[in-house]
């Protein structure tokens, strides 16, 4: 009988576990493919703090960007400064070998940088998490930007009019 139990508490262990690693961001895993990379680093801003950095004075306040900031769940920051084009390489194939789960979404591309949007869908149709990949070719760097939450449509539009250069949907 207690070996029973004990059987039964592992296995929900391990299913736990593996529900865990399922639910990961991107920026999650991406982070795990750089474990003990001091070039890469990850930072996570609260849905707070964007909001006290949006009444920041002079921060140009648009009410519809505020209202979605207020629908994040979670804003992860990932910066390199050297090799740029191999960590953007190394995203965008995790994002390509994750296909069933990330969409492409939009790339854009101008005379110092180039990037793409992703985008992951709940069961409802709704966007929940958006990877924005942007690559400086001047600087040599990258930034991943992956946002989960409630995000519609206009608030993507917003993001990529941002970016600069010409858009494209893809």
């Amino acid at each position: 009988m207690t070996r029973r139990i004990l059987c039964c508490m592992v296995a929900l262990l391990a299913t736990l576990g593996v529900m865990a690693q399922r639910g990961q961001d991107f920026a999650s895993r991406f982070m795990q493919q750089c474990k003990g990379d001091t070039a890469v680093h990850c930072v996570t801003v609260s849905p707070k703090m964007m909001e006290q950095l949006t009444r920041q004075p002079g921060a140009g306040r648009n009410e519809h960007i505020a209202q979605a900031i207020e629908k994040l769940k979670s804003a992860r920051i990932i910066t390199a400064s050297v090799h740029g084009e191999g960590y953007y390489q190394m995203a965008e194939s995790l994002l390509k070998k994750n296909a069933q789960r990330f969409r492409h979404d939009r790339s854009y591309r101008s005379d110092q940088a180039y990037g793409v949007f992703y985008s992951r869908k709940g069961r409802g149709g709704e966007t929940v998490e958006l990877i924005m990949l942007h690559a400086d070719t001047k600087a040599r760097s990258v930034v991943i930007i992956n946002l989960t939450g409630d995000i519609d449509q206009e608030f993507i539009n917003c993001l990529t009019r941002h970016m600069g250069g010409r858009t494209a949907r893809l």
